[in-house]
């Protein structure tokens, strides 16, 4: 990588800067998070110290990844900030405390902020400190960047830098690195989650085969935040969709208006909360749908080093979608659930409302031996053979509806009115 830079501009040629945004995303990838991203950037820095770590509470935990011979964090470490001498800025709203632990500080710094220790300590009182003394006077470092990956809970994860502490490589070092980083922080924020969607997506289909996208209902699945991790079939066509959800900032799931969306995200909260199915009902281009959110538990034994710490006794959110029984089948559900085309949906509606083959044919202006191969195709989507079990097998959509009405207002439930015979959370395969 070449670079230049001078006491107050710094740039990156747009070569450079393209195959080091490539390296942040597969290295995002690797079996050791980083590894590549951090080995290259000690290439172009070189007596940089490198690492990935994490914390959790008030404790810093042993290093995920590293370069170079030196260790940083073998065990877990508390590390006193200080107890004068912390130049807060504002912006970063942290608590006015004498006493900050490092833990703390990176809990109120946003996903994706650099953060630089000549700037937050007076030089006197932060070679006193313990960090110094303990960690990075030994290395022959001085100061150290950071940049924070992510945070879940009480727990993030940690990218971090120490810079050599003669002056000369220092003076060469800071700044440029500062600068790489701040370019390379959303593009690491977003490698992270991309690769955590990815792997639960990827280790979901592992372990359960088809069984995802063999449930009728489109099923997607999000973080504590709201963030979208990955869906089954329907769920991931009702995506593409863009109505009702979408992925927004930060890729977080989102609803055609701004209020659904603080609705929604209000809901995913008191799940986490209190662990207790709710849902919620929404307004699309078409018929009104309902949502039901329950709790959703990864299998974390094949997960990535990083995803363990984090993810580990962390609840998920399943959200499922259908329909009230008061409301007409939505068309684009069906399109979703057996990928039925836009006609197909709309003569599947027909058949629900009691219409026969000729007087669907008399509406589309079409001979009634196509519509009656147009409907041994719905059949054959749907997996029924008859229009009997077409009946029944559409009744999935109705189970979300029964278990929720907002029009209670005491509990969010309502009673669950009995429900013709057949498949609830899987459609039946042709025979």
């Amino acid at each position: 990588m070449r670079y230049f830079y001078d006491m107050i501009t710094y740039a990156l040629s747009p070569e450079d800067l393209s195959d080091l945004i490539g390296l942040v995303y597969d290295s995002a990838f690797e079996d050791r998070p980083w590894q590549s991203l951090l080995d290259r950037i000690s290439q172009v820095f070189p007596g940089l110290g490198a690492n990935v770590f994490a914390y959790e509470d008030e404790a810093v935990l042993p290093e995920y990844t590293r370069t170079g011979d030196k260790g940083f964090f073998s065990q877990i470490t508390s590390v006193d900030l200080m107890d004068q001498g912390v130049l807060v800025p504002e912006y970063l709203n942290l608590p006015a405390s004498d006493s900050l632990f490092i833990a703390d500080a990176f809990r109120h710094m946003r996903d994706g902020f650099v953060a630089r220790s000549k700037h937050f300590f007076d030089e006197d009182v932060w070679v006193k400190g313990e960090l110094f003394k303990k960690m990075l006077a030994p290395g022959g470092f001085k100061h150290i960047i950071h940049l924070k990956i992510e945070h879940v809970g009480a727990k993030g994860v940690i990218m971090g830098f120490a810079i050599p502490a003669d002056p000369g490589l220092e003076a060469k070092i800071h700044d440029p690195l500062f600068h790489i980083l701040k370019l390379l922080s959303p593009h690491i924020v977003r490698a992270s989650r991309l690769a955590r969607a990815m792997a639960l997506s990827k280790r979901a289909t592992e372990a359960f085969g088809g069984f995802l996208d063999g449930i009728a209902l489109p099923m997607l699945v999000t973080d504590e935040n709201g963030r979208f991790l990955f869906g089954n079939a329907p769920g991931r066509r009702m995506l593409e969709r863009s109505d009702p959800f979408r992925v927004a900032a930060e890729g977080r799931l989102a609803l055609g208006e701004a209020h659904e969306t603080e609705k929604l995200s209000r809901k995913i909260r008191q799940l986490t909360v209190n662990e207790a199915p709710n849902g919620l009902r929404v307004d699309t281009d078409e018929e009104p749908l309902s949502i039901v959110l329950v709790p959703f538990r990864p299998v974390l034994h094949q997960a990535g080093i990083i995803d363990r710490h984090l993810l580990d006794r962390e609840l998920l959110c399943a959200l499922f979608v259908g329909q009230s029984p008061d409301d007409v089948i939505s068309g684009p559900l069906l399109e979703d659930v057996f990928d039925l085309t836009t006609r197909e949906a709309e003569i599947c509606k027909l058949l629900l409302k009691g219409h026969g083959a000729q007087d669907i044919a008399d509406q589309f202006d079409r001979s009634p031996k196509t519509v009656r191969n147009q409907i041994q195709t719905i059949y054959e989507k749907v997996g029924v053979a008859s229009h009997k079990g077409l009946m029944e097998a559409l009744w999935v959509f109705r189970t979300v509806g029964t278990l929720f009405d907002e029009g209670d207002a005491t509990t969010g439930m309502r009673k669950v009115p009995e429900l013709s015979a057949g498949p609830v959370l899987g459609r039946e395969q042709p025979k």
